[in-house]
């Protein structure tokens, strides 16, 4: 399935969406972060690594992050993080 992911890029944290690929084994999981008002978010830092979010906008939170090396492992952690947060939905 394609999910949305909100990508911050430098300098400003200007906000683009971009949309990714993962299981479709996470898609009550995602709905369920969705409903609830979160979303996923990602930036590259500057050591070239990947901050991965479950933020909560509203509240001004971060629910998850994990900070992982650039390529095909940004999949496999956002379906983790979902896991993580809606384990009953998996």
């Amino acid at each position: 399935m394609t999910v949305e992911v909100r990508q911050y890029l430098r300098p400003r944290g200007r906000m683009v969406p971009e949309y990714t690929d993962i299981d479709d084994s996470c898609r009550e999981a995602y709905e369920q972060m969705c409903s609830r008002g979160w979303n996923l978010a990602a930036e590259v830092l500057t050591a070239g690594h990947i901050s991965l979010t479950i933020e909560d906008r509203a509240e001004g939170r971060d629910i998850d992050i994990r900070v992982i090396g650039n390529g095909p492992g940004v999949q496999a952690a956002i379906e983790e993080m979902l896991k993580k947060q809606f384990p009953a939905t998996v």
